[in-house]
């Protein structure tokens, strides 16, 4: 995929997996994003005071962000963005939050009740991005 490809591919979509690594040991975590052209944002849930999210991040330099869509065997996308993790300030949070309104998916949490719920936001400032596809009749590029 052309950069603009994968740019409007990571734009339309909201959710990815995220991956980590402490030392030798990784992690890669479902996640909603929002996006706009050099970065994606993430809100990390957290219910209680340790967050596993939140010690990965701080070990990781560079973390990738993997989406994906497949229709079938013969017709899927794929993007990988890398870059390093930041948290963000309540400021730039609340500057940033509309994109994930924009374009990721948020989970239902009407049932969380008895547990404290707090929401961080990060940025994955992307320094590097590359898409395939492959289409019907198509190859891979």
């Amino acid at each position: 995929m052309t950069d603009a490809e994968v740019d409007a591919f990571l734009r339309e979509q909201g959710t990815g997996v995220l991956a980590m690594a402490a030392g030798g040991d990784a992690y890669a975590v479902p996640i909603s994003f929002g996006y706009e052209a050099g970065r994606a944002v993430f809100a990390y849930w957290q219910f209680g005071p340790e967050s596993t999210k939140e010690e990965y991040t701080a070990a990781t330099d560079r973390a990738c962000l993997t989406v994906y869509d497949v229709a079938s065997a013969a017709e899927w996308r794929s993007a990988l963005a890398r870059g390093p993790l930041r948290a963000l300030s309540a400021e730039e949070w609340a500057d940033l939050c509309g994109l994930i309104d924009y374009n990721a998916w948020s989970p239902d949490f009407s049932e969380v009740r008895e547990r404290r719920l707090s929401i961080v936001g990060y940025e994955l400032r992307i320094d590097e991005a590359t898409g395939f596809r492959r289409e019907p009749g198509a190859g891979a590029e």
